[in-house]
Parts: structure tokens; sequence; C-alpha cells
């Protein structure tokens, strides 16, 4: 059961990263011509992969013991914000000339990939018996 939760959160996670970079790319391609930033690739690529990461090892941490799951839910949110943390300042140390462009992609890209997050964990915890406390 485990295995077929994950694949379909992983094919959900998928489809709304190729959601978002169509969007991306058609409002980069209109509206927002000069506001395209070369690394933009890397930030969908970091926050898809820091969110699956994050997710993965949130259920895992539900199924092995659902009493240890708000210790794991801090420690793996703290690691995550770390991790976007370090990726903001070295890139914003390496470029500050499109340091707002820069920051509002990657909040909007974060907004929308922890809102995904929030609703994919709290629709696991409601299924699995493990967590009847949350």
């Amino acid at each position: 059961m485990m295995i077929s939760e994950r694949s379909y959160f992983l094919k959900k996670a998928l489809l709304l990263c190729l959601v978002v970079i169509g969007l991306s790319l058609l409002l980069y391609d209109s509206v927002l011509k000069g506001y395209y930033l070369k690394i933009y690739p890397l930030q969908v690529a970091l926050v898809f992969v820091v969110t699956v990461i994050s997710h993965l090892r949130l259920m895992h941490a539900v199924q092995q013991n659902a009493r240890k799951f708000s210790t794991t839910f801090l420690s793996v949110m703290s690691i995550k914000l770390f991790i976007y943390l370090i990726f903001i300042l070295v890139c914003l140390l390496i470029d500050r000339t499109n340091a707002v462009n820069f920051v509002l992609t990657f909040l909007i890209l974060y907004m929308i990939f922890t809102i995904f997050e929030v609703i994919e964990i709290s629709n696991f915890l409601k299924k699995n018996p493990n967590s009847s406390n949350y």
C-alpha cells in the first residue's frame, strides 16, 4: 500500500511541476518576457526535489511511528528551509542584479509546492490508520 501511495504522490507532484513549468513558459514568453531568469529551471528543480524528498520522509515517519511524526515534521521542515536559505543566499551573492525577480519567483514556487505538500500530507494522515492522533 505504501508503494502505491508513493507512486501516486510522485505522479501528482510531477504533474504539478509540469503544469508550473508550462504556465511559466507561457507567462515568460508573453507577459513577463523581460523577467525570465536563467536560473529558473534550477529553482523549479530544487523546490520539486526537496518537496518530494521531504514528503516521502514524512510518509515514512507516519508509517514507522506516528508518535514521532511531530518531531520528524519539524526536523524535515527545518532542513528544508535551511536548504532553501543556502540556495537563495548563494544565488544572491552570485547575481544581485536580479534579486527581486529571483526572490519573487522562488517565493511563488515555494508557496505552490508547500500548499501542495500540506494538502497531500493531510490527506495521507487522514487515510493512514497509524495516524489516528492527527
